[in-house]
């Protein structure tokens, strides 16, 4: 039996891990992409189209004999795929874009009040350092040496000025894990909700789209307000899941 390969050549990425696409995606990768959420043993799941979900779901869930024809599976470079998937942000129209401005609407308002909560019961942006912890998910506010302040944080995602790209937490799989234990709800409800820019992993975006995101997953975490820290070619969005004072 042979064994998959465990990386191809591409022509325009040279040598690169494989990944399987259906047909369609890989000819019309501006549509909604069903997968399996990636995981560091599986960072790029196979994906197909709405139109082999529906051939799936006849058959119980399960890829077989009588439903995989119409796969008409394709290999990609794993860069390649992050190509396609990214750019399927870009199908949202009709209601399902309405919905998802007024999720992040509604979003940036509340945020927008959570800030206002923090600066005025914690006077957040005043501290003159501020350092977290992934393996405590702490960040913790200070001055002269002093802790001041500490948050129990989430991690939500990160904006990359270098390639102009947003990565969601839950598929960043160098953070560790009591900094990403939540986050994962954020592309589970975007499921449910059929909002793209919440499921997909990596995409073309800025810090307003950092903001904007964060706004919504602060909203579906309970979250009490986001802080944004600098890192060495862009930004990292948390959330603050509750705040407390060092005596």
């Amino acid at each position: 039996m042979n064994e998959e390969p465990t990386s191809i050549q591409c022509g325009e990425h040279g040598e690169a891990a494989p990944t399987y696409v259906c047909g369609h995606l890989c000819r019309h990768p501006v549509q909604r992409w069903f997968c399996d959420a990636p995981s560091p043993d599986t960072p790029y799941p196979d994906a197909w189209c709405a139109s082999c979900h529906t051939e799936l779901l006849k058959t119980g869930g399960e890829w077989n004999e009588h439903n995989a024809d119409c796969l008409d599976l394709q290999i990609l470079c794993h860069h390649c795929y992050q190509d396609a998937m990214a750019r399927s942000v870009g199908a949202l129209d009709g209601d399902a874009e309405a919905a998802w401005i007024d999720a992040v609407t509604q979003g940036h308002h509340a945020l927008r009040d959570k800030q206002r909560a923090l600066e005025q019961d914690h006077g957040i942006s005043h501290f003159e350092r501020w350092d977290y912890d992934q393996a405590a998910g702490t960040l913790t506010f200070s001055d002269g040496g002093v802790p001041r302040l500490v948050a129990d944080i989430e991690f939500i995602g990160s904006v990359s000025e270098a390639s102009g790209t947003w990565l969601w937490a839950w598929a960043n799989f160098h953070n560790e894990a009591p900094v990403v234990s939540r986050i994962a709800a954020v592309r589970e409800w975007g499921e449910t909700q059929g909002f793209l820019h919440l499921t997909v992993p990596l995409w073309k975006g800025d810090a307003t789209d950092g903001w904007e995101l964060s706004g919504v997953a602060a909203q579906v975490l309970g979250a009490q307000g986001v802080y944004r820290v600098p890192t060495g070619r862009g930004f990292l969005y948390m959330a603050l899941m509750s705040v407390q004072r060092v005596a």
